[in-house]
């Protein structure tokens, strides 16, 4: 993608505008906006999840903006995965995030994003206790170029 297309999505993401879908994420229901056509693109669970009767949709809710309650995920998670799938941005990726992170792209089938999420040094681990037990979970191998 172009430097130019790259800072057109960060900005579309930033700003929410011509968002049709709005998250309400982690447990305090933070709002985040999103774009169906980009997220259906990115993952089989999205497309699943918004997939609708066109007439329906047309006629019944043309003016009405799509909900979705995300409570297991934590709402900077949801955005470190935001910005990987609209430009490919993953400056925020970190120690403290990294398995919400993990969590997240194995629930929406990002898989480009596990490996990412899995190679944050040890040392930068928040808790690494958590870490080997949701990479447990996943029947993931933890750490194998970290460890």
């Amino acid at each position: 993608m172009s430097q130019k297309a790259t800072n057109w999505m960060k900005l579309i993401l930033l700003t929410g505008e011509y968002a049709d879908v709005h998250f309400m994420v982690g447990d305090e229901k933070e709002r985040i906006s999103a774009h169906k056509l980009i997220l259906k693109n990115a993952s089989d669970v999205f497309k699943a999840m918004f997939r609708f009767d066109a007439n329906k949709e047309r006629t019944e809710n043309a003016n009405v903006d799509s909900h979705v309650e995300v409570p297991d995920v934590e709402p900077a998670a949801f955005k470190v995965m935001l910005s990987f799938i609209y430009a490919d941005d993953l400056s925020e990726l970190d120690g403290d995030n990294a398995m919400a992170v993990l969590y997240a792209a194995k629930k929406y089938n990002i898989p480009d994003l596990v490996g990412p999420s899995l190679k944050i040094p040890i040392p930068k681990l928040r808790n690494v206790f958590s870490a080997c037990a949701q990479t447990r979970l996943f029947n993931l191998e933890i750490y194998a170029e970290n460890g």
